[in-house]
């Protein structure tokens, strides 16, 4: 059998197999360098967590992903972003802050990944139930704000039939640290700005 004409081998596929993963990797750390600039280009944290939610999905192949934030006075999770196509339904639902996975997140400050939430007690299936939605998978990561649990960040429904993989837990926690500087630099620009209206109205008394 000619060179031409011989079939790849397993070197072949392993060299093929390190040039996909390499790709990926490279396509991760630009994405995340992307979001990191546009931290420092932009105060509108709307868009922003928009932005770094719809790139959780998207990095890690999956087909939903939300963020909720600690509301102290209500002792409640209230999801802030959530894309996907149940994204509209979910948005600025309640979650009472010790329930569910999420809940269990916030409170040890740990990563959780999920393969069967129906057989986890942790799992809280309400939201799920209410919009319709199959939770098969998922990792949960809190967001964490000047050493402070302000939140979670949830990734669901892996497309890859083998489920989320530590790489995914790495890459989504670096998503919840660029999320919670964006939340930080826009708390400290609220700040600043209720300042310099207090000053000028005691200026102008």
């Amino acid at each position: 059998m000619s060179e031409a004409t011989a079939g790849t081998g397993p070197d072949d596929d392993r060299v093929e197999d390190l040039q996909n993963r390499l790709a990926t990797e490279t396509q991760i750390r630009a994405q995340l360098v992307d979001l990191a600039v546009r931290l420092n280009s932009t105060l509108n944290l709307d868009e922003l967590l928009q932005l770094i939610m719809a790139s959780a999905a998207d990095l890690l192949d999956a087909e939903t992903s939300s963020l909720m934030l600690l509301e102290e006075e209500s002792d409640e999770l209230v999801i802030e972003v959530a894309t996907g196509d149940v994204g509209d339904s979910v948005a600025k639902t309640r979650i009472p802050a010790g329930a569910g996975i999420a809940g269990w997140t916030l409170a040890n400050r740990q990563a959780a990944v999920i393969d069967d939430p129906e057989s986890d007690d942790r799992f809280f299936s309400d939201v799920a139930e209410a919009v319709g939605f199959e939770t098969r998978n998922l990792i949960a990561v809190p967001l964490l704000a000047k050493d402070r649990a302000v939140g979670v960040v949830e990734v669901i429904n892996k497309r890859d039939p083998g489920g989320f993989t530590p790489r995914d837990v790495e890459v989504a926690q670096a998503l919840a640290a660029l999320a919670a500087i964006a939340i930080d630099n826009a708390s400290l620009y609220a700040q600043l700005a209720d300042a310099v209206v207090t000053a000028r109205m005691s200026y102008r008394l």
